[in-house]
């Protein structure tokens, strides 16, 4: 009996060790993938989940399908990369330079890109529903089939920008700049606009959509 009692204990003790090695290099690895992209600017389909990557410089990295879940890269310079089919849900991107960027298919939805400069971005087919893009800088943008569903733009500039069948309904774009934006067979039921936006027609809104 006592015996048994002994040999339970140790391997008790067995799988604690195990656990108690096994955190440390999961979090080793984490860290590892963090490093490899802001050593060598690459580190597609990395899981970088929840990294603090604020203010890093990111100019042309490429991060195609990377998990950047509820990661922090506000003000990190993301110009010209390429993030396609990444999933950024919940992720912080305030103030950050997106300019150029390549965000096909990407997953943004409840992201934070208040003031983002994304100019000339690409953004086809992304999901930014419920996204936070108050202020930010959409100028030349292409969102053509991206869903925009409940999405914060209020103030943003989305001068000549492309919504090509895109789903904006319940979206906030009171004291948004539309002037000459595309939404060509978009989706806009129950779009919020005031007397501060500007329309696609460069009249003063509140806009019409029929």
């Amino acid at each position: 009996m006592l015996v048994k009692e002994e040999k339970a204990l140790v391997f008790a003790f067995f799988l604690s060790s195990l656990i108690l090695v096994a955190v440390p290099l999961c979090a080793q690895a984490g860290e590892s993938e963090v490093q490899r992209l802001l050593d060598t600017n690459a580190c597609p389909d990395c899981d970088l989940d929840g990294a603090n990557l604020s203010g890093a410089n990111l100019l042309g990295a490429d991060m195609r399908g990377v998990n950047l879940r509820k990661a922090n890269l506000a003000g990190a310079s993301v110009s010209g990369a390429n993030l396609k089919g990444a999933d950024m849900r919940d992720a912080d991107f305030t103030g950050a330079i997106l300019g150029g960027a390549d965000l096909t298919d990407a997953q943004l939805s409840g992201a934070r890109l208040e003031e983002a400069y994304l100019t000339r971005a690409s953004l086809e087919r992304a999901v930014l529903n419920g996204a936070h893009l108050a202020q930010a800088h959409l100028d030349n943008a292409n969102l053509d089939g991206a869903s925009l569903i409940g999405a914060d733009l209020r103030e943003a500039d989305l001068y000549s920008a492309r919504f090509f069948f895109a789903n904006l309904s319940d979206a906030r774009l009171q004291g948004a700049d539309m002037n000459s934006a595309d939404f060509g067979e978009a989706i806009m039921n129950g779009v919020a606009t005031d007397a501060e936006s500007v329309c696609p027609d460069r009249t003063q809104g509140p806009c019409g959509w029929d």
